[in-house]
């Protein structure tokens, strides 16, 4: 079992800084504007023998009226709601706020250890200078530097100690939590983690506005994202390790990925950059498309990226449930391939979020395209099937030489890949190279998943 701790705490104390010090690598993302954290992101650290789930968390209003400071709070008491312990974070700069008093009562609420962080505290003079926090009736702060790293093995010590005792042992009270249970089962069911070892890392990308949020949603079957209408809600890649059949998934929902003459703001820079770094380090990636507005040229441009990095692919076509029922979605589905017909071997699955029509279908089929993109040939049998593609169609004499292919053999997995040794390689026609790309697939599938074919000279 693994303690969570929240870091908690006002927009712009540093909370990311923090989260991104303890776990030892950049996940959140951090900009010196309020409100960039707003879903829960998770991230796991060992210290001292102890091994802990920090969740980082969006900043506290509690004073203001807008919906998506509201959806914001939603999310950060379902965060404290499933901790073991939380992290306050208040700003040693800005002082003692009324919003850090008011966040300071909610929190004596939670019954629940407490650790009050006082961050960008990078000089004894200014350590000096915080008296004023002691108004909170609180006996101890942790002054730290997040940027710097300053104190905060201090923090990690005391923490430790709160949640696990001299032998290493997690203590009785802090044995489990209270999350959905998809969250519960992915994060703490050793005996599927001991059935399938691999991880099985899907992405959520698209558009901006086209329903990824709510299809996460559906998929965890809790809130577990925020959702809201405004364009650009989520900003992290956020994940999130759930068990579907068996199978252990992380599921990482990101950032709606625009033009880059759309993008105005740096943090939606960082934003792009992170839901591109996702789908380098994804094995399935799932493309949402609006039912209502269709493909876009830059759809297209996201399937390419995915295909062209070897990753699966599944278009998933969202508010379904808003189109027409005349439309029928074997024609829709002859428009996407139009719109982009080098994905020809991508499934499509149409759904809808607000009902939760076909979303199960989703991480099904994305488990059947991770399957082929493990999946292995055996030497003899693909050079029997390559000796049918040749003998279907012989490559012509090109420069007045006779090009021939004498064996093939499977190199790697993630994505397939072949190596085909020829007399010639230099002189096979890019169209061959279709040709002979397409018959594989035709006789073994490999739906969802991309293949590359090698040549070398004998």
């Amino acid at each position: 079992m693994k303690p969570i701790i929240s870091i908690v705490g006002r927009p712009n104390v540093g909370k990311s800084t923090i989260f991104n010090r303890i776990i030892g690598y950049k996940k959140a993302i951090t900009e010196d504007t309020p409100g960039v954290t707003r879903d829960r992101n998770y991230g796991e650290f060992e210290y001292n023998r102890g091994v802990f789930i920090l969740a980082d968390t969006g900043g506290f209003e509690p004073l203001a009226e807008d919906d998506i400071f509201r959806l914001v709070e939603k999310q950060i008491h379902v965060s404290m709601d499933e901790s073991s312990a939380i992290i306050f974070v208040l700003d040693g700069k800005d002082g003692l706020l009324p919003q850090d008093v008011e966040i300071a009562d909610i929190l004596r609420r939670y019954n629940k250890t407490v650790f009050y962080v006082i961050n960008k505290v990078d000089s004894q003079k200014r350590e000096d200078a915080f008296s004023e926090f002691y108004k909170l009736g609180v006996k101890r702060f942790y002054p730290i530097s997040a940027i710097h790293g300053i104190g905060i093995g201090d923090l990690l010590d005391d923490v430790y100690s709160a949640l696990y005792d001299g032998e290493h042992r997690l203590r009785e009270n802090n044995r489990g939590f209270k999350g959905s249970k998809s969250r519960r089962e992915g994060l703490d069911d050793e005996k599927n983690k001991q059935k399938v070892p691999t991880d099985i890392l899907i992405a959520i990308v698209g558009r901006p506005n086209t329903g990824k949020s709510s299809i996460v949603n559906r998929i965890l079957g809790s809130e577990r994202m925020i959702v809201s209408d405004i364009p650009g809600t989520t900003r992290d890649a956020v994940d999130t390790k759930i068990t579907f059949k068996g199978r252990e998934i992380i599921l990482v929902d990101t950032a709606g990925l625009r033009r880059k003459s759309k993008i105005s703001a740096k943090v939606e820079g960082y934003s792009v950059s992170s839901a591109i770094r996702t789908i380098e380090r994804a094995h399935v990636v799932n493309l949402i498309i609006d039912a209502a507005e269709g493909i876009s040229h830059q759809d297209a441009g996201i399937a390419h990226m995915v295909i062209s990095r070897g990753k699966g692919l599944c278009i998933v076509i969202n508010k379904w449930d808003l189109v027409k029922e005349d439309n029928k979605q074997s024609e829709y589905g002859k428009v996407v391939m139009e719109r982009i017909p080098h994905c020809s071997f991508v499934p499509i699955v149409f759904t809808s979020a607000r009902t939760g029509k076909n979303i199960g279908r989703i991480t099904e089929t994305d488990i059947k395209i991770f399957m082929q993109l493990n999946r292995t040939i055996n030497t003899s049998e693909l050079n029997k099937a390559m000796e049918g593609f040749l003998r279907k169609a012989s490559i012509p004499r090109i420069q007045g030489k006779q090009v021939k292919i004498f064996y093939a053999n499977q190199i790697t997995t993630y994505p397939p890949t072949f190596l085909l040794f020829s007399n010639h390689p230099e002189l096979i026609p890019e169209h061959y190279k279709r040709y002979l790309e397409n018959s594989l697939r035709e006789k073994y599938a490999f739906t969802g998943a991309p293949i590359r074919l090698f040549f070398r000279k004998k």
